[in-house]
């Protein structure tokens, strides 16, 4: 790993991923990349005098935010990671994406509630929207949540489709880098042999990696996770989001956005 990608929004809950992705730098040796997107001016009738002075002030406002959080960043580690930072306006989700592919991020690291807790908590957020779109792994930070090296990683799969070996894999380097434990998990109540036959093939695919595997009863994958937290210990979540099309993107949840909507550690989407 060596960029991690850090949007901001500066609202009160961001601290908590600011921090995660600090630490979590600093621990991989990986360049940190603040980002800040504010949404554009639409001078009607007030004059392009005016819409190039605002625009500035809005990009040195910016400047001056992410510069502050920088100097803060560094001197936490005492300069012991590069921090570097961005200011654009635009779409929020839109310049994102363009930043992960101009800075060559790894992973993308986003808080996961923004500047409306309750609300993303019940609705979701920019952060839960960007999971089917994203290009690289995306690590969600939960309010809360402060840097530990993972040592026990719960990845749950859906054994009922064809699995996808590119974010199986990002999920066993993930686990390499902290010298974790992955924990795999599928829900269903009545595993038949196909089920039984998946379940030996990703084993057998993991076989040199430290790693258990359990089927869990229930239809509901958080519900599932919450009884299996209640006797486990976890210090992080993997899922492997499954492709949807727009239609059903724009209309529905998926079972990770949900997962990382009401998750209470950080969630790793791995592609």
């Amino acid at each position: 790993m060596k960029t991690i990608l850090l949007p901001t929004d500066f609202s009160p809950s961001a601290h908590w991923a600011d921090d995660y992705a600090l630490q979590l730098a600093l621990f991989a040796n990986a360049r940190l990349v603040l980002l800040h997107v504010y949404d554009p001016l639409v001078a009607i009738g007030l004059g392009e005098d005016w819409l190039g002075r605002e625009t500035q002030r809005q990009y040195d406002q910016a400047i001056r935010q992410l510069g502050d959080l920088r100097s803060r960043l560094i001197h936490q580690v005492k300069g012991d990671v590069t921090v570097s930072v961005v200011a654009r306006s635009g779409t929020r989700a839109g310049v994102i994406e363009e930043e992960v592919v101009n800075q060559q991020a790894d992973l993308l690291v986003m808080g996961l509630v923004g500047d409306e807790p309750r609300r993303a908590r019940e609705e979701g957020s920019l952060a839960t929207d960007l999971i089917p779109r994203t290009q690289v792994p995306m690590l969600l930070i939960p309010p809360g949540s402060r840097f530990q090296t993972p040592r026990n990683i719960v990845l749950a799969l859906d054994l009922a489709q064809p699995l996808n070996l590119l974010a199986l894999d990002t999920a066993r380097r993930f686990a390499r880098l902290f010298g974790a434990t992955l924990d795999m998990i599928c829900v269903e109540d009545e595993p038949g042999p196909d089920l039984q036959r998946a379940a030996l093939h990703v084993r057998s695919l993991l076989q040199n990696d430290p790693h258990t595997f359990q089927f869990l009863s229930g239809y509901d994958l958080p519900l599932a996770l919450d009884a299996y937290f209640a006797d486990h210990r976890a210090d992080l979540i993997m899922l492997l989001p499954k492709p949807h099309s727009w239609l059903r993107t724009m209309l529905l949840e998926s079972v990770t956005q949900e997962t990382a909507r009401v998750a209470s550690i950080p969630v790793l989407a791995a592609v």
